[in-house]
C-alpha cells in the first residue's frame, strides 16, 4: 500500500477470475521477507501457506491445492528452480494453475522456455498483487 497525509490506495485484491479467492503457496527462505509478503498478501484476500525452503514447499504441494506458487529461486536445501522441476512431475491434481519465480540475483532470461511469470527483487507490492490477480500463464 501507499501512503501519503489523506489516502490509503488500496492494492488489487489477490483474487482469481470470477472472485475466487486464491490459495497461494509462497516459498521464500529470508524470514522478514517472508513474514512481509505474507501479510500483505493476505491483506489483499488471498489464503496464504509459508514455506522456509523448496523442500518444505514440495511437502504442501504434495497434500493440498493452490492456485499459485510463489517462490524465490536462490535458497538452500532445495531451490526454486529444483522446486519448479518437481512441479512438473506433481499430478495435475496437486499442480498449483501459476507459477510465479521472485528473485534478487537471477534475471528474467534465466527461465527463457518456461511458462513462470517473473519479479525481481526487491519487490514492488502493486507489481505483485497485480500479477497474482491476473490469469493464469
Amino acid at each position: 500500500m501507499e501512503r501519503n497525509r489523506d489516502t490509503v490506495t488500496q492494492p488489487p485484491p489477490a483474487v482469481g477470475s470470477a472472485g475466487k479467492i486464491l490459495r497461494i503457496l509462497l516459498v521464500e527462505d529470508h524470514a522478514p521477507t517472508r513474514s512481509a509478503m505474507s501479510r500483505l498478501i493476505r491483506a489483499a484476500g488471498a489464503d496464504v501457506v509459508t514455506a522456509r525452503d523448496g523442500e518444505e514447499g514440495l511437502g504442501y504441494l504434495l497434500t493440498q491445492r493452490f492456485d499459485v506458487l510463489l517462490t524465490d529461486l536462490r535458497m538452500p536445501v532445495m531451490d526454486g528452480f529444483e522446486l519448479m522441476q518437481q512441479c512438473q512431475k506433481l499430478p495435475d491434481s496437486h499442480r498449483p494453475g501459476r507459477i510465479i519465480a521472485i528473485s534478487g540475483e537471477y534475471e528474467a532470461g534465466v527461465l527463457r522456455g518456461q511458462t513462470v511469470e517473473f519479479l525481481a527483487k526487491p519487490l514492488d507490492v502493486n507489481a505483485l498483487l497485480t500479477v497474482l490477480s491476473g490469469r493464469p500463464n
